[in-house]
């Protein structure tokens, strides 16, 4: 069974196959990659840029972009430059299904037509020698955003390219980006590219990684923390020093802020209980929605709410979509104008002291640390306290569990609904392992909203809990109750 160890020769073995999978595998030079990133200036190194943004307060926007060719990719990342901080590149759906001849043909007719053919950029068949000449032109650190269950050659050619953080994690890619692959096989793929960062960590280049959990829309904040903590455990354990942690907000302030709060909080403990000390958080912050707004109005309006989120949660980066996320692929003008109006919400907030009712803020952390304690201390009991061990088992008796996977192996009972105020509670808390205090909590609390709305909450009732803010409110036809 697979464990939670530090992976030693079979690394190297590993890698040997695993470069070997596209022509451009043999540009990979680790040694040479390495220097690489050390002659970096820090402005375009993500843990250096994100650590300064800590420092002074700074709130940076980041959104996924990618265009097919080469040339497409540093014109749509020179056009967005003058107005990020930070910048995202997302590889294409084709490269994170590993269909490289397909995509070497869509390659050919982008560069006769001018024309971008794919939905992000093909780093695979682009491999170090492109990536290089997209990282050389830009004066900024770039994250590779995407999810995929099989991540590792495409890092491996984006890290030796020069990206410095990366997103996603072992999880989130096995039920939420994956409906074939075993738990087991994500979580072994997972652990290769966990032991890449640490090399590369190791030999003083820092790569930041990001746990995500899975997409937290309609899930209560406590099964989003609790998974991304067995996350951090496999991290930690490969050498991983730089972690960007994902907050998945839901509108509720007291609870979101309460959430970050909490997750912090957490994750320097477990990683104390288990003797990892050196590692640096920052956080990342965005709404979860299953839908955005069709209007440019409600759009910007989601934008500039990120970036209240972001101050009042102190998180370091607001991720955002674009303005034209509920129709189609954003244009570079799109992502332009999406950062500008970010920007500027970001600046206005910023030095300002904003603050959320502190005793609501207590009492939400108060049963979100009570939950996630007792979600990841069954995990890892499970486990005889190996998180590898753990969360295969965890996932198997729904201990751990995701309401939206798109795996047939998961679960799925879980189901979230919002209370009378907004804030995420378990309608359904399928197998996870909570007292009958937690779940006295959160039945008297959605009772609130079926008084107010006349009416049981039902699976009607997470639908439009779902889809609400696109329409323009917190929670789903509240208006009409």
């Amino acid at each position: 069974m697979l464990k939670n160890r530090k992976l030693g020769d079979e690394f190297w073995d590993q890698r040997k196959r695993v470069l070997a999978e596209w022509p451009t595998g043999k540009e990979v030079d680790l040694d040479e990659a390495v220097s690489f990133h050390k002659s970096l200036p820090p402005g375009k190194v993500w843990s250096k840029r994100l650590l300064e943004a800590k420092e002074k307060g700074e709130t940076l926007l980041i959104t996924g972009m990618g265009h097919t060719t080469v040339e497409q990719q540093i014109k749509l990342l020179k056009t967005v430059e003058p107005v990020a901080d930070i910048l995202g590149t997302s590889p294409d759906s084709l490269t994170r299904a590993h269909h490289f001849e397909v995509i070497a043909r869509e390659i050919e007719k982008s560069l006769k037509s001018g024309v971008s053919t794919l939905n992000g950029f093909p780093i695979v068949n682009h491999g170090v020698t492109g990536v290089r000449k997209v990282i050389s032109a830009i004066s900024k650190p770039v994250q590779l955003r995407y999810g995929a269950p099989d991540m590792r050659i495409i890092n491996e050619i984006a890290f030796a390219g020069g990206y410095t953080a990366d997103s996603g994690d072992g999880l989130y890619n096995f039920w939420n980006m994956n409906s074939k692959e075993s738990l087991e096989t994500v979580m072994k793929n997972h652990q290769y590219l966990h032991r890449l960062f640490g090399i590369y960590e190791e030999r003083g280049a820092p790569i930041s990684a990001s746990v995500l959990g899975m997409y937290g829309c309609g899930v209560p904040p406590s099964l989003n923390i609790a998974a991304q903590l067995t996350q951090i455990l496999m991290m930690v354990e490969q050498g991983i020093k730089e972690i960007i942690l994902h907050h998945h907000a839901h509108g509720n302030l007291a609870q979101d802020v309460a959430g970050a709060e909490t997750f912090r909080k957490l994750a320097h403990a477990y990683l104390e209980r288990f003797g990892h000390k050196e590692v640096r958080f920052t956080m990342n912050i965005g709404l979860a929605l299953a839908k955005y707004p069709n209007d440019v109005g409600g759009s910007f309006m989601v934008v500039c709410f990120n970036c209240l989120l972001a101050r009042l949660c102190q998180a370091q980066v607001v991720d955002v979509r674009t303005i034209s996320e509920a129709k189609t692929i954003p244009t570079a003008e799109d992502i332009y104008v999406t950062f500008k109006a970010g920007k500027m919400a970001a600046n206005l907030f910023k030095d300002q002291k904003v603050e959320v009712d502190r005793d609501l803020v207590a009492q939400e952390a108060k049963m979100i640390e009570l939950e996630v304690r007792s979600i990841l201390d069954r995990v890892l009991d499970l486990g005889d306290s190996d998180v590898v061990v753990g969360i295969i088992k965890a996932v198997e008796q729904g201990v751990l569990d995701n309401p939206f996977s798109s795996h047939r192996a998961v679960a799925c009972k879980v189901m979230g609904v919002k209370d009378d105020k907004g804030a995420v509670r378990y309608l359904d808390h399928g197998n996870l392992p909570f007292s009958k205090e937690i779940l006295e909590f959160h039945r008297e609390r959605i009772a609130r909203r079926e008084k107010l709305q006349g009416r049981k909450a039902d699976y009607q009732t997470v639908v439009e809990d779902l889809t609400s803010i696109s329409k323009g409110i917190l929670i789903g036809d509240i208006l009409e109750a």
